[in-house]
């Protein structure tokens, strides 16, 4: 017996040593000791924060103003300390604005290239942009190129007088293969420090992000409605507006998926109160994908596709939700323009498809017969996991209308009743592209096959 009870406690010894130095591992590697370029975080309308980092403590200071020359206004931190962050207030809506980084005593960074321009008033019918990337956390050759095409897009797709983009979108899994603070530095701001510094990124919560605790140290997100959108008193979903588009941020890793649990109450809140023209919801589980993950399979990734598929998306289309992002699969899948399909993917019906076209824009586009936004009137689902990582995969499900296996990203136009997309590849060709129209549709789609009705 005292043999057995010896054992037991050296295993006991065992399995509490393994679990502190698991929580060493981790912690050490949320920290980064490092410079970091200033980035922009929780833009809206009339804010902005303004985050950085610094080798020597100091207590930063933010000057900013309408001209690079002359930086009128500032705001200084309370305390000193080497990860900055500071929030700028009572700005104008759609307002350019330049802004230099640094100490009471001097500007670290400041110039012409330093700048930001606050988003249009919540509701304006303004033209809208944004880049989205999918699975980026491996630096390298890979995401270069994937980036520099599109970049070469947007040179041959200019918008005068206006930023490439006013936003970009993750779909999670930003920092690989464990999420760990430096990771995130070489994923994401040492290749991006140009962008981070004039436009605002929207990460989503992917698997490998959450194995360590660096996300929520380095991202400042819109907890309580900072940029619009109901408050969910959480940096884990939240939502923000642009203009006349929603967009919801929500976490298919770490937060409760049930029908009933915290997350989907306050997104049904948060969909019911939106009076937005377009609804664009992000996360990293996709509903449906033959990539690699397949979201028949409850045992996939714990179950979280399956449950997105049929907890999250009634309550997605029952707010009008346009298009629906994810990544996690590392190809690109693009779906036909779906509603009330929340079962495997045998279950697909064809009145489960609204327009049976490919959405093209030669084609005319999916149609919609709303202006706004309505129960059940189409939505697109993208699976975008390729822009750092290409997988093997069958890509064969049924819902989907455009599978490919290649590398690339994303980019978005919103601008009036229309939205156009295109998934720009690796070696910068069009590899795919649809559109959205609203108020072209004669009649309202039937949704006799909601499970709801």
């Amino acid at each position: 017996m005292k043999i057995f009870r010896r054992t037991g406690v050296v295993l006991l010894v065992l399995i509490a040593l393994v679990g502190v130095g698991r929580l060493i591992q981790v912690g050490l590697g949320s920290v980064y000791n490092g410079e970091r370029e200033p980035y922009l975080q929780s833009m809206s309308d009339t804010a902005v924060t303004i985050r950085w980092q610094t080798l020597e403590p100091n207590q930063g200071v933010v000057r900013y103003g309408m001209y690079p020359d002359r930086l009128e206004f500032q705001v200084q931190e309370a305390a000193s300390g080497k990860a900055h962050e500071v929030r700028l207030t009572d700005l104008k809506p759609a307002t350019h604005y330049y802004y230099s980084v640094g100490s009471a005593d001097k500007p670290w960074r400041s110039g012409v290239d330093y700048w930001f321009v606050t988003s249009p008033p919540s509701g304006a019918a303004a033209p809208v942009r944004f880049w989205v990337v999918g699975d980026v956390g491996y630096p390298g050759e890979n995401a270069d190129a994937v980036t520099r095409s599109a970049l070469r897009w947007l040179q041959t797709h200019p918008r005068k007088g206006r930023a490439p983009i006013d936003f970009w979108l993750t779909t999670g899994d930003n920092a690989y293969r464990s999420g760990s603070n430096k990771q995130y530095q070489a994923a994401i701001f040492e290749p991006h420090a140009k962008r981070l510094r004039n436009v605002p990124i929207w990460p989503a919560y992917g698997n490998h992000d959450a194995r360590r605790w660096a996300h929520f140290k380095i991202f400042t997100l819109p907890e309580n409605g900072e940029a619009g959108g109901v408050p969910s008193g959480t940096e884990h979903y939240f939502s923000f507006d642009y203009a006349n588009v929603h967009v919801v941020m929500l976490d298919s890793e770490s937060s409760n998926l049930d029908a009933n649990g915290p997350m989907l109450r306050w997104l049904k809140d948060d969909l019911e109160a939106t009076s937005q023209a377009w609804v664009v919801a992000v996360l990293h589980h996709p509903p449906y994908s033959r990539g690699t993950h397949n979201s028949d399979k409850h045992s996939d990734s714990g179950g979280r596709l399956v449950a997105v598929r049929e907890n999250i998306l009634p309550v997605l289309e029952a707010g009008g939700v346009d298009l629906v992002l994810s990544g996690h699969s590392h190809m690109y899948e693009r779906s036909k323009f779906l509603t009330c399909h929340y079962g495997p993917s045998d279950s697909l019906q064809e009145s489960m498809i609204l327009d049976a076209g490919s959405g093209a824009p030669e084609e005319g586009g999916y149609k919609k017969h709303t202006t706004g936004l309505a129960p059940h009137s189409g939505t697109v689902y993208l699976v975008l996991g390729s822009s750092s990582k290409l997988d093997q995969a069958p890509l064969d499900h049924p819902v989907m209308v455009a599978p490919r296996q290649e590398m690339g990203s994303v980019l978005v136009d919103i601008n009036k009743q229309r939205l156009n997309a295109v998934f720009v590849n690796r070696d910068g060709a069009v590899a795919d592209q649809f559109s959205i129209v609203k108020g072209v549709a004669s009649v309202p789609p039937a949704s006799e096959h909601c499970p709801e009705n």
